[in-house]
């Protein structure tokens, strides 16, 4: 799935907040009081090539290390991507600095009017102070306010934080085609069968857990 948000441009990020969730704001809205109250927090959003981005890319890669995402497949990948982002125009990088350090990173790219969410990783230890949702209110009111951008899109996934953040919910589709006479096709086949029919069976068992849940729960009455 995809989640997307056209964007009004009369009415930039105060119109586009406006309409989000209450519960949303009110998140935000508390951590930067929090936040506030800290010695020092900063956000900076870096897009130019030269010594700062090479900075902010080492910060970057060090945040995503050290993240429940782990290390990447391919280390070189995102620095390569970035810096050639950055000469292009197409960068948008943040940081969310706490006492110095950096707690939050994200890495946008903008391009023909649209600005995609492509990477966000924090550092473990800071949920409670929602320094991810603060970083990526800062990167909408920047793409939408500053580059004037006419969509903002989450690309793929179908995480659930992300319809609070998100108006328009559309599906993808893949085609894979193989040779089945081909032997050497097979493992590749197999593979693939068998990874849906996994997804799909566990989410039949997620359905049936939260079925028994709603089943087992005491009401509010009793």
């Amino acid at each position: 799935m995809n989640w997307l948000e056209p964007v009004s441009l009369a009415g930039g990020f105060e119109a586009y907040w406006a309409e989000r969730p209450s519960r949303l704001r009110n998140t935000v809205q508390r951590a930067r009081r929090k936040l506030a109250r800290r010695s020092s927090t900063s956000i900076d959003i870096v897009s130019e090539p030269g010594e700062v981005l090479s900075e902010a890319i080492e910060a970057y890669q060090a945040v995503y290390a050290d993240s429940w995402k782990g290390v990447e497949p391919c280390p070189q990948f995102m620095p390569g991507l970035m810096s050639l982002a950055a000469e292009q125009g197409a960068l948008r990088l943040g940081l969310l600095r706490l006492d110095g350090e950096v707690v939050a990173a994200q890495v946008w790219l903008v391009h023909d009017g649209q600005a995609d969410i492509y990477k966000l990783a924090q550092r473990p230890g800071f949920d409670a102070l929602s320094v991810g949702s603060v970083l990526l209110a800062a990167m909408m009111a920047h793409v939408m306010d500053v580059d004037r951008v006419s969509t903002v899109d989450f690309l793929m996934g179908d995480d659930a934080y992300k319809k609070d953040w998100m108006s328009v919910r559309r599906p993808l589709w893949g085609l894979v085609a193989f040779r089945w006479r081909d032997p050497r096709c097979w493992p590749a086949l197999l593979r693939h069968v068998g990874g849906v029919c996994l997804a799909s069976a566990r989410q039949r068992v997620n359905w049936g857990l939260a079925a028994i849940a709603r089943t087992t729960t005491p009401s509010s009455a009793e």
